[in-house]
């Protein structure tokens, strides 16, 4: 079985016990068996055996027991008094601080950032289509045909061979291969010359090559 008592009631028993040389379970235990048996013999409660109290250890007790009660009254309303600065402390320190200054206007949104950059890109890459295709259709325009250039030389310079029809056509630097970085040489100007398409406007004679009716060279 366990007792509950108030804090201060309890110091006042832990000195009492103290004082008569007892425990403070054995101190209760005392009380409770005078108590017990007065209540048997219907006598008045405490008139059990036992050294009494003189009235000076009675008034020394009584004033312990005051100044313990007024020591645990103090560090009751200490520890409340903190408690309560901490609360304060607390929410003073959770207090919300002045907002940030909002800029005027809609703020840029990701979306529209991408889609600007998206634009820039394409308007690049159509400047560079635009650009590509004018390069292509120059060339196109200045490149000159083989078999053009071939007549040109021959209606130049005379009837020629084929080797010395690939040499007259490099120095002249009109003509370049549109697929193919060789340099121009016999064979392929004895292809062009064979080529059925073209073979017509051109005659072989003693390993020359000549035009079959005279044409005018290309200015």
């Amino acid at each position: 079985m366990s007792i509950r008592l108030d804090p201060r009631r309890l110091a006042a028993l832990k000195l009492l016990a103290a004082e008569a040389g007892l425990r403070p379970g054995e101190l209760v235990t005392r009380w409770v068996e005078e108590r017990l048996d007065a209540a048997r013999s219907g006598a008045a409660p405490g008139a059990a055996a036992g050294p009494a109290m003189s009235a000076d250890l009675l008034a020394a007790v009584n004033a312990r027991i005051d100044a313990l009660t007024q020591r645990v009254d103090e560090l009751t309303a200490g520890r409340s008094s903190a408690a309560a600065a901490a609360s304060a402390a607390d929410g003073a320190g959770a207090a919300p601080g002045p907002e940030p200054k909002r800029r005027r206007g809609r703020p840029p949104k990701a979306a529209a950032v991408a889609a600007v950059a998206a634009d820039a890109g394409k308007a690049v890459a159509s400047r560079r289509t635009r650009r590509s295709r004018a390069a292509r259709a120059t060339g196109a325009r200045t490149r000159v045909a083989l078999h053009d250039e071939i007549v040109a030389v021959i209606a130049e310079r005379g009837p020629q061979t084929a080797s010395e029809l690939a040499t007259a056509i490099a120095e002249r630097g009109r003509y370049h291969a549109p697929r193919s970085a060789r340099p121009l040489d016999a064979a392929t100007v004895n292809a062009r010359v064979s080529n059925p398409k073209y073979r017509p406007r051109f005659v072989r004679r003693a390993r020359r090559i000549g035009l079959a009716e005279p044409e005018v060279a290309a200015e």
